[in-house]
């Protein structure tokens, strides 16, 4: 049975390491999704729904990158074909590029071949095995993590790469730099949690993608959005398409200022948020900042399922 979608909501994207083997597969049935990824298969040159069913293949970033800016858009198109009027989106980090897509702030096909392009050109980064992200989990997380990195980077790269809620603050640095933070973050009573990501993503370690996105990021055409976006950078709403554009050159480098959002999200009058999604990473999130808001994960066109209040997810960009 189709669900309908509460009145005023906000919905948000998650990024990096979200999707699942099969991810698309349960939008194929939606006319309206659907028809997304007719559009992503005819621009890839390849059946995305089939190439995302093989694990393995959610190994490659392209695939893996691919996967959840097309089926974040496929579910907004879903949702709004069922008559979702939303006040506002955002998305986490990666989910950012959907988000614009799915308020009219960009086209679709020009980002397809930009996420492309940026998933291909993270090769130019460090391996997991040089640099990587951590989550510190705990009461006064910001506090901690920003002592630790004062502490702790030296010379070395380590810098506060997202900042999710109260009570988680993500890491991004060399794996010599975030082994020496670990016990600097459990002397303080926190968790340590290393997130098993392909890079170090907010940090410096992203300059050499960034500089060769900067090209591609000035030839597209960018609109007034239909509907606030919330960027990344700032956490402030707008539909300025100037300030988005600002707002996503500095995307790669910036931190990912989730708590933020999740007020900006409130401040613009949502009455419940959506998590487009296959696994809730960005709505316990939203929980942490807002505990009285209903949150819904959207892993399908015939499913909302409301979150109860649960221990945090780990958004790193998000966990792998």
């Amino acid at each position: 049975m189709t669900v309908a979608p509460p009145r005023g909501a906000a919905v948000v994207f998650p990024g990096q390491g979200t999707p699942r083997p099969g991810t698309a597969d349960p939008w194929l049935s939606d006319a309206a999704s659907r028809e997304v990824l007719t559009e992503a298969s005819d621009l890839v040159g390849r059946d995305v729904a089939a190439w995302w069913r093989d694990p393995l293949n959610l190994h490659d970033p392209a695939a893996a990158q691919l996967a959840v800016l097309v089926t974040g858009v496929a579910g907004f198109r879903s949702l709004a074909a069922r008559g979702l009027a939303a006040v506002g989106v955002a998305g986490h980090s990666l989910g950012e590029y959907a988000a614009l897509v799915a308020a009219g702030a960009l086209e679709f096909g020009p980002v397809l071949e930009l996420v492309h392009w940026r998933a291909e050109l993270m090769a130019l980064t460090p391996r997991p095995s040089c640099a990587g992200m951590a989550a510190v989990v705990g009461p006064d997380a910001g506090a901690v993590a920003r002592s630790v990195v004062e502490d702790v980077a030296g010379g070395g790269v380590l810098v506060v790469a997202t900042v999710n809620g109260p009570e988680q603050v993500v890491l991004s640095g060399g794996c010599a730099e975030l082994d020496r933070a670990r016990p600097a973050v459990e002397a303080a009573g926190l968790r340590w949690v290393r997130l098993h990501l392909a890079g170090a993503f907010h940090s410096p370690f992203m300059q050499p993608v960034a500089a060769h996105l900067q090209e591609a990021l000035s030839d597209l055409a960018w609109s007034v959005p239909a509907i606030p976006v919330v960027p990344n950078v700032d956490g402030r709403p707008t539909r300025d398409p100037e300030r988005l554009a600002l707002c996503l050159r500095e995307h790669l480098l910036a931190p990912v200022q989730w708590e933020a959002t999740s007020r900006a999200l409130a401040e613009l009058g949502a009455t419940a948020v959506l998590e487009v999604g296959a696994t809730p990473t960005l709505g316990p999130l939203v929980r942490q900042v807002l505990p009285d808001l209903p949150v819904y994960l959207v892993p399908d066109p015939d499913s909302m399922d409301p979150l109860s209040p649960p221990e945090p997810a780990l958004a790193g960009t998000s966990p792998a």
